[in-house]
Parts: C-alpha cells; sequence; structure tokens
C-alpha cells in the first residue's frame, strides 16, 4: 500500500477540507475555488496550486470557440453566438470525466440540442417568434430512469464544470425573443432559500462539532449534506417535509447501513429518525401536519415514517446535538 510521501506530488492538497486529495477534487468545487483565490495565505504559501486554481476556466473545456479571425462570426447570430448551443461533442472533451460524468454530458448535450433544434424548426417554418419555444419538462426524473443515477449526481456534475442548470438556457432563449421566462425565476429563488438554510444548518452544526462535520461529503456516489464519521450521523436538509426524497433515504440507509440520520427541515424543525422524535421551534404547525395524515389521500413514503412520531416542543434546536 502507497504511503502519503509515496502519492504526495505538486497537485496534493495538504490542508483543509480537501486535505490529501488532489487538485482535481479541488477544481470541481467552484465554491471553494473562488473562497481559496481570496486567501493572502494560499497565494503565498501554494504558488503551484494557486495560479492552477486561479487561472482554471472549465467552461473552456465543453464550448466550442467561435471561428478564428478573419472569418465572419455573425456576432448578431444568436443562434450561431450562444456559447451553450456550441458545445462540444464528447469525444473532444479534453478532461478525464468519469463514467457518470460522461452519462451527465451525454444527456445534458442531448437537452440543449434538442432545444437548439426545436428554435431551428421554428425559423425554418418562418414562425413569428422562434424562441417561443416550451421548456423540457420531467428532465431531471427522465435522466434517473434512463442512467438509474439519482438527479443530485447531474446537478453536482453541471456545478463541478459551471454549466448552466435548464432553466437558465430557456431563460437566455426567451430573452432573445423578448418573452419572460419565471421558471428560471423561481429555480433561483428555490435555490437561493435552499443555500441560505444549508449555510444555516451549517453554521449551527460547526458550532456544536467543529471539524468532524463534512459538508457536502461524497461518497459511494451519494453527496451529503452533512456527515459526522465520529458520531455516524448524516445530516440532510430539507426545506420542507414535501421535499422528502424516498429513493434518496432508502440509499442513504443502504450506503452507510450503521449510520443514523437526521432531517433538518427548513430552519424550525429536525426530525430524529432513529429516536422517532420531530423537535420543532414551531410545534403547532407540525401537530397539524401529522394530524392531517389520517384523511390524506396520498400519503408519502416519509408520513408513513413519521405517523406515530412525537412532537417536541424545543427553543433552541442547537441544544439538540452532541457538544464537539
Amino acid at each position: 500500500m502507497e504511503t502519503l510521501s509515496e502519492k504526495l506530488s505538486n497537485d496534493t492538497i495538504t490542508f483543509g477540507k480537501y486535505k490529501n486529495k488532489t487538485l482535481s477534487d479541488v477544481l470541481k468545487d467552484r465554491e471553494y475555488c473562488r473562497w481559496l483565490t481570496q486567501q493572502e495565505w494560499f497565494a503565498n504559501n501554494y504558488s503551484y496550486l494557486f495560479n492552477r486554481v486561479n487561472t482554471y476556466e472549465p467552461l473552456t473545456y465543453f464550448i466550442e470557440p467561435l471561428r478564428g479571425e478573419g472569418e465572419e462570426k455573425e456576432e448578431d447570430n444568436f443562434m450561431l453566438t450562444y456559447q451553450f448551443f456550441r458545445l462540444k461533442c464528447m469525444k473532444d472533451i479534453d478532461l478525464l470525466l468519469t463514467d457518470d460524468e460522461k452519462k451527465c454530458y451525454e444527456y445534458y448535450t442531448e437537452l440543449v440540442n434538442n432545444i437548439k433544434d426545436k428554435i431551428v424548426a421554428r425559423i425554418e417554418n418562418e414562425e413569428e417568434n422562434p424562441y417561443d419555444i416550451k421548456a423540457p419538462t420531467r428532465w431531471l426524473l427522465k435522466f434517473e430512469k434512463r442512467y438509474e443515477i439519482k438527479r443530485d449526481v447531474f446537478k453536482s456534475f453541471l456545478s463541478s464544470y459551471e454549466l448552466p442548470n435548464l432553466p437558465y438556457i430557456i431563460e437566455k432563449v426567451k430573452n432573445e425573443g423578448g418573452l419572460v421566462y419565471k421558471g428560471a425565476q423561481s429555480f433561483n429563488i428555490a435555490k437561493k432559500r435552499s443555500l441560505e438554510q444549508e449555510k444555516w444548518w451549517e453554521d449551527l452544526l460547526k458550532r456544536r462539532y467543529g471539524e468532524d462535520i463534512g459538508i457536502q461529503f461524497k461518497y459511494e456516489k451519494c453527496i451529503f449534506d452533512f456527515l459526522n464519521i465520529s458520531t455516524n450521523t448524516i445530516f440532510e436538509c430539507k426545506l420542507s417535509l414535501n421535499d422528502f426524497n424516498e429513493d434518496q433515504h432508502k440509499k442513504y440507509k443502504l450506503t452507510l447501513d450503521k449510520y443514523r440520520i437526521i432531517y433538518l427541515i427548513a430552519k424550525d424543525c429536525v426530525i430524529e429518525m432513529e429516536y422517532r422524535s420531530i423537535y420543532t421551534t414551531d410545534p403547532d404547525k407540525y401537530a397539524t401536519y401529522m394530524m392531517k395524515l389520517d384523511t390524506k389521500v396520498n400519503k408519502t413514503y416519509l408520513d408513513e415514517l413519521i405517523a406515530d412520531f412525537t412532537i417536541v416542543e424545543i427553543e433552541d434546536l442547537s441544544t439538540i446535538f452532541g457538544k464537539k
């Protein structure tokens, strides 16, 4: 077995959340990269790594450049100049992608090319506004069914390489036709709420567990919001009870079968699956939800799980968790 000294190279990370991993792992965490490049200690002490993080532009590996100088670029032609209508073929991608990432990119290019083809067809048919196209529906569900890979992997792939999600592309197309697309706005609002909620719980958990908390921890094709290996605990954020994912829950239990799962709901609730308890600062809200379960027609998997859980009112949710 190789020792760390035998593995050590210029690409080895010796600090922070990616300690003992490689530069390629860090480059996929775009938010962390942006933070790193603003740190004086990183620029001063790790020049090699700083230069590579600072100059890395993932999109350049996926986008075909416009025609060279001296040739007509047709800059007023949206169909030719919009960069995400110039995605490279898989064989031309000069990056080492995992098998899952290749499937994600295959599906992504298919979706984007379908959007492009719809516009071209409307132009050829001389329709009044060729950019007034319908947005794809249930595309994440279709991805999961086709490849048997969870949607979180697809979302992580897009984030790792700064490829825009479908609502952003549809919004750009609609804007080109002078149309307003509310889908991207709704997506942005939901994403902002989700990020704010995750940051709220991250700060709380860090205060309780310090460096023992892993954030967006990747293991066996799972991405856990928070993981505490020392206490064998998975923490998963959900904006509401309606966002519970049955397949995800079962996969987490299968992947880390000895770990308990704690759900962090909004900013007012903690569901302790092991202790069959719902701790909340708003007991009336969750009591009302539980009372409606008796008459609810289409109960979810979560509804069945928590039907006999005990609701416990608590003033400070942070007191539920153990200390460092």
